[in-house]
């Protein structure tokens, strides 16, 4: 993936889910159609996947303290 958006995965009252991806969590509920206030009602989200510049910069500190 070289888009720069990460993958997340969006976990409702109730146990509904949703995966968006985003710029960050406001623009990949903004792009599965919710309004970026709608975090305000989640339980939680998990990144799925990291934008490739994210993943490089976990990587390079995982190395760091090795």
């Amino acid at each position: 993936m070289t888009d720069g958006t990460t993958l997340y995965r969006f976990h409702w009252p109730g146990g509904a889910t949703n995966e968006g991806r985003g710029r960050d969590v406001a623009d990949a509920l903004e792009k599965l159609g919710f309004g970026a206030a709608s975090a305000r009602a989640l339980d939680y989200y998990e990144v799925i996947e990291d934008s490739p510049l994210d993943h490089e910069r976990h990587e390079l500190l995982k190395r760091a303290y090795q």
